[in-house]
């Protein structure tokens, strides 16, 4: 399992994130996203890359104020 790049080179994560928004007449902007949890240690298929990865994005949301984590 991974994600392919194109090149060759599978990737078990993509910084890439999916984001579901409502909105609407009189309805305030609500948007979703699914975010990679953090892990600690590389296992198997996953790598220090891939774990990195996972931190920066994980860590880019968790620094703007707006966004709230569950």
């Amino acid at each position: 399992m991974g994600i392919s790049d194109g090149k060759g080179g599978g990737r078990n994560f993509s910084s890439k994130v999916l984001k579901i928004e409502l909105s609407g007449p009189g309805r305030s902007h609500f948007g979703i996203l699914d975010l990679p949890g953090i892990f600690g240690a590389a296992t198997g298929p996953i790598t220090n890359r891939d774990r990195e990865g996972v931190d920066k994005v994980v860590t880019a949301y968790m620094r703007q104020p707006e966004n709230i984590i569950v």
